[in-house]
């Protein structure tokens, strides 16, 4: 075999090979857009309350029965601000840190038929910017959303059911360290989660941590983005009386 033949044969090997990595090779899932089917602008923020920060650490518990009284959307306005919402309009600072300024978090609400006064149910998705909620579904899930969940049933019973997802992919983008960005969007979540603790508190509300459930089925229940994954979930409501 001439010089020239055994050249061509070596690069069609390489180009063989090439192509066979490119198709074993995981493809990323292109990010889907949600699409919002409303939104409701929350009431301002209220900075000052009866409640120091030290009667709300002392005095947090994780609760999980709650009385069928209903919300108000004071009560919402306050729990999105105290997981996700900006503090400095300049800066665009949050109420908890993120590594970088990244912040991988996003903030979803379940709110239960007649659990919250002036919002229907559905899935709302928190918009920091302008402290407001996007509509993404309709109807009451919060039984398939307990279901999900371990069939952990005070999910079902809480007026509303509040999910923090992260997106692990950007803050690898920022620190190419997978292990590192994940401890950080990992902390960050538990951020938000004292913070939620903590207004509940605050508001002679109770919640409890979830981070139990079947996250793949969850995540497609609620039509989450690919890149996002659930980390949290805190069902909120008055305390029921033990």
């Amino acid at each position: 075999m001439s010089r020239n033949g055994r050249i061509t044969i070596i690069f069609l090997i390489i180009l063989l090979g090439i192509a066979f990595i490119y198709l074993i090779w995981p493809k990323t899932e292109d990010a889907k857009p949600r699409t919002a089917i409303g939104s409701v602008s929350l009431p301002k923020v209220e900075i000052t309350t009866n409640v120091s920060v030290e009667q709300a650490i002392q005095n947090r518990r994780s609760i999980r029965r709650y009385t069928n009284q209903s919300l108000s959307l004071q009560d919402i306005s306050q729990l999105m601000w105290a997981a996700q919402g900006i503090t400095d309009p300049e800066t665009k600072f949050r109420t908890v840190p993120s590594g970088g300024r990244t912040f991988p978090l996003e903030v979803y609400i379940i709110v239960g038929k007649n659990s919250v006064n002036g919002l229907d149910e559905g899935l709302y998705h928190y918009i920091p910017q302008n402290h407001s909620l996007e509509k993404l579904l309709n109807g009451d899930l919060r039984e398939q959303f307990a279901k999900l969940s371990n069939s952990q049933m005070w999910i079902k019973n809480a007026p509303v059911n509040i999910i923090i997802a992260g997106n692990y992919g950007k803050m690898i983008d920022k620190y190419k360290d997978e292990k590192l960005s994940i401890r950080f969007v990992d902390m960050e979540a538990g951020h938000a989660g004292q913070n939620i603790y903590l207004e509940a508190e605050a508001r002679n509300l109770a919640t409890v941590a979830i981070g139990s459930f079947y996250e793949e089925q969850a995540e497609d229940f609620l039509n989450l983005p690919p890149d996002e994954s659930i980390l949290y979930s805190y069902p909120v409501g008055h305390p029921a009386k033990s």
